[in-house]
């Protein structure tokens, strides 16, 4: 879809709706504006607001950068790597996975997306605790220009078609919308990783005619970095949850 993951959508706009931020009604509106009919286990978001939860945190693994998951089945970790995202509440344990698919006639395709609750393990925040939201940006420069410099060594410019970048950055833009209050240097970083981990995916499906050898130095490279993104993606968007429901000072 070339948007922002859902998880991070619904993890933003749940923390604002159950810290008065934003209205519990626009909350799936607000997480899915892209998406044509949303469905499956939706009453969890009122229920765990409703037992206490302040704050609602993603992770966006990957095969083999899996960490970040929620401790609970193996349908749970299966259905999360299979969708690339989940979104859970780490006091009461659970989690929700977006399974996003497109529907209709090729000509005339539209989107669902069916919300699957699992039970998991309480998870602690303290690592995003101890973060800032200089440190999480400092790190995205830091991969980008890494990533930039070994694509050079390889005689490769980063972005094979020059519209790469600008794409993703459109595909993103349009339906970019955030809760208001966010700390603006999270808000910044999650827009800049969430445009480069697009580029890279869009990168890696678009091979350019070179060695066996620059191509599998590419491939590592690309993949790298859009895994490094996502996880910098995750980082700010659970700091800015954090700060929203004010468990961290913006910092």
């Amino acid at each position: 879809m070339g948007t922002l993951p859902a998880s991070v959508r619904l993890a933003l706009w749940a923390t604002a709706a159950w810290n008065g931020q934003a209205l519990g009604a626009s909350v799936i509106e607000r997480s899915f504006p892209d998406v044509d009919d949303v469905s499956g286990d939706l009453d969890r978001l009122q229920l765990w607001g409703e037992l206490g939860e302040r704050v609602m945190p993603c992770a966006l693994p990957h095969p083999g950068h899996a960490q970040s998951v929620p401790q609970g089945s193996t349908s749970l970790m299966a259905e999360t790597l299979d969708a690339g995202e989940c979104a859970y509440v780490p006091m009461i344990g659970g989690a929700l996975v977006p399974l996003i698919e497109p529907y209709g006639p090729e000509q005339d395709q539209g989107w669902r997306a069916e919300l699957r609750a699992f039970d998991c393990s309480p998870t602690p925040t303290h690592r995003i605790e101890m973060l800032t939201g200089s440190s999480i940006e400092r790190r995205l420069q830091s991969e980008i220009a890494s990533a930039t410099a070994e694509l050079v060594d390889i005689d490769l410019v980063p972005w094979q078609r020059s519209s790469e970048r600008d794409e993703a950055a459109g595909h993103l833009s349009g339906a970019f919308g955030l809760p208001a209050g966010m700390p603006a240097r999270l808000a910044r970083t999650i827009w800049s990783a969430a445009t480069v981990s697009t580029a890279a995916e869009a990168a890696l499906d678009h091979d350019p005619i070179v060695g066996a050898s620059a191509h599998s130095q590419r491939h590592e490279v690309l993949r790298r970095l859009m895994i490094e993104c996502d996880q910098v993606l995750a980082d700010a968007t659970n700091l800015a949850a954090l700060t929203m429901a004010g468990v961290v000072p913006d910092r």
